[in-house]
Parts: structure tokens; C-alpha cells; sequence
């Protein structure tokens, strides 16, 4: 067993945490997106029809930035933002919230995990996930068993 530091997700790191797994998953789609826009661009003629395709195409990304913005920035979503620590077991994970609640998520409910550069994004559905730092680790050798005994049993 093994205890985390306690976390303190904010706002602007949750942004660019959603942000990023978007773009990881969907990168091909915004290319894709912005190089249809450059082709209607550079035609000579300007229909209705083009003119909506190259805002569209241009104004995408920024439209799907904006929304996950209001998502973490909502103060619907505070829940997220709560200080937190995890005592993680070989078979479960207890996170216990600064305001005294905790949850139980035995391993076997985890069906993917992400790993980004500065965490672990350990997916109970497919819109919620647990998020753990890398560096709320106690010790080098703690993360590594996380690594070795949580992580392997998760399927990718």
C-alpha cells in the first residue's frame, strides 16, 4: 500500500489536462479539418458555401478549446477541484477528499488508463477518470510500483 501527497487539481490544469487528451485522441481530425480549410482557401472564387467552410475549419479548434474551458471553469464542476489524497492497494484505490469523503474503486473497474507527461488519468468510464500526478508520489519507488502493480492490470 502506498499513499499519495495530497493534490490540489486546479482549474487551468484541468483545462489543458482535457485539452491535451482531446488533442491526443482527435489531432488527426483538427489536421484534417485545417488543411480542407487551406484548399478552399486558396481557390479564387468565394462561394457562401467555401466562406463557411474556411471559418469553420479556422474557427474549430478554438470553438472546442472554448467549451472545454467553460467545463473546468464551471462551478458546477468544483467537486474536481477538491484537495485530495489516494491510498492505493494492489486490488483498490481509496481517495479520501479534504471535506472527509472518500471512495473505493476496486482495480478490476478501471477499464484504460492515459498517460501523460506530467500524470495518469486512470479511466472509470469513458468520460471519468481519476487523475494522479506524477509527482504525488512519495518516493521514485513508489511510482514505480504504482506503475509495475496498478497500471499493468489496467488494459490499455
Amino acid at each position: 500500500m502506498i499513499k499519495t501527497q495530497k493534490i490540489q487539481l486546479t482549474a487551468n490544469t484541468l483545462f489543458s489536462t482535457l485539452l491535451n487528451v482531446y488533442f491526443k485522441k482527435r489531432w488527426w481530425l483538427i489536421i484534417w479539418i485545417l488543411i480542407i480549410g487551406i484548399l478552399v482557401s486558396t481557390g479564387k472564387k468565394r462561394e457562401s458555401t467555401e466562406i463557411f467552410i474556411m471559418i469553420f475549419s479556422f474557427a474549430y479548434p478554438f470553438v472546442i478549446a472554448f467549451q472545454y474551458w467553460r467545463f473546468a471553469s464551471s462551478k458546477d464542476n468544483k467537486v474536481f477541484l477538491i484537495e485530495r489524497e489516494y491510498e492505493i492497494f494492489d486490488n483498490k484505490i481509496i481517495g479520501t477528499l479534504s471535506d472527509g469523503t472518500s471512495s473505493t474503486i476496486l482495480i478490476e473497474h478501471f477499464i484504460k488508463v492515459i498517460k501523460l507527461k506530467t500524470s495518469f488519468l486512470l479511466y472509470i468510464s469513458k468520460t471519468q477518470f481519476v487523475y494522479i500526478p506524477k509527482d504525488a508520489f512519495k518516493t521514485e519507488a513508489d511510482k514505480i510500483w504504482f506503475e509495475q502493480e496498478i497500471i499493468s492490470k489496467i488494459k490499455a
